[in-house]
């Protein structure tokens, strides 16, 4: 996973990562897509002002779950792989959707897994070759990692739709019904005591960490203010258009989404280390939303990569042995970044 890309830091490199986030930006899917019928979320719900006082309230904790599935998919070079499937306990009505299935990587032996984090996915992810490299990694080095389906992404898509289509929409009461859901689902596993989560993941990973103590966070790509970068990315401007022909404004939409906004919990991280891996020529993430997520939780360690949006996946080596470094010696024999290490620049 391009474990040199470093040394190729310059302008001809830095307009590479460019060009692959302008390409990335014209390879969504149409907001045209949507589900099926009305959202299961009122706009009551998404503006209740106790919400962001009590997240709970909008994110409530489900009950234990017990998997209806639980196969192997494979065992080899010490690295067993499991799939697990659960109901989700806030449905949206949609059989396939509210299936949640998550693949669980482990040492062979279980007694070599000294630490577990859960692993959410980007937005649109149509495969899971990155993620199973990257979960293969941790897994590799002690670190048991269960990776989550999101709402209508790989085998909660909907026939006939690509993954990730019909979670972001021009209805955003729909959108905030996927995103609330993904939280949900996300709440309460027992096992894991990390979240690391990518891009949208990452956003996830940071209202996740208001909700759960939890010893590490990790959010890689992501940023604070959603209503604010879907306005205004290029990654999402025929979104934003198909909200503008349904009459929604910026403002408006700040407010139906201020439950999913991870600046909205400035303080209440329970997370115990937090680590914020950025890449510095993203296109798709306007820096000032990191800037800002960074500043809402008291400037922690934040790592900038020398790549895109897209590109900062060919770092996956770079990412292991960041969250390997967090963790400690107790897994990697590395020593745990301190507070403020690395200075946002």
């Amino acid at each position: 996973m391009c474990p040199n890309a470093a040394r190729l830091d310059g302008g001809l490199w830095r307009r590479l990562c460019e060009w692959c986030d302008r390409v990335g930006a014209r390879r969504i899917p149409s907001p045209a897509l949507a589900a099926p019928g009305a959202s299961p979320l009122s706009e009551t719900a998404c503006l209740d002002p106790l919400a962001l006082r009590e997240p709970s309230r909008f994110y409530p904790p489900p009950p234990p779950v017990h998997p209806e599935v639980r196969e192997k998919l494979d065992e080899a070079d010490g690295l067993a792989i499991e799939q697990l499937a659960f109901s989700s306990t806030v449905p949206l009505g949609i059989a396939a959707n509210d299936r949640v299935a998550v693949r669980f990587y482990r040492p062979a032996h279980h007694h070599r897994s000294r630490f577990a984090l859960l692993v959410l996915p980007g937005i649109w992810r149509q495969d899971r070759w990155f993620e199973d490299r990257f979960c293969r990694g941790l897994a590799g080095q002690g670190v048991s990692a269960a990776l989550m389906s999101l709402p209508f992404h790989w085998e909660r898509a909907l026939r006939g739709t690509p993954s990730g289509g019909c979670f972001l929409s021009g209805d955003p009461l729909w959108t905030a019904a996927a995103f609330r859901q993904a939280v949900v689902d996300s709440r309460g596993r027992g096992a894991p005591v990390g979240v690391v989560g990518f891009s949208l993941g990452g956003v996830l990973a940071h209202i996740l960490m208001a909700l759960e103590p939890l010893d590490l966070g990790v959010s890689v790509i992501a940023g604070g203010d959603v209503a604010g970068i879907v306005w205004e990315s290029p990654l999402t401007q025929a979104y934003r258009r198909a909200m503008e022909a349904r009459g929604m404004t910026r403002s408006r939409l700040a407010a139906l989404w201020a439950a999913g906004n991870p600046t909205s919990y400035a303080g209440r991280s329970q997370a115990r280390r937090l680590l914020m891996l950025n890449a510095r020529y993203d296109l798709l993430l306007p820096r000032k939303f990191t800037e800002e997520l960074w500043q809402t939780h008291g400037q922690p360690p934040i790592r900038w990569l020398p790549a895109g949006h897209r590109t900062a996946f060919l770092f996956g080596r770079t990412l292991v042995e960041e969250i390997l470094a967090m963790i400690g010696p107790s897994v990697a024999g590395c020593a745990s970044l301190r507070r403020g290490e690395h200075a946002l620049q």
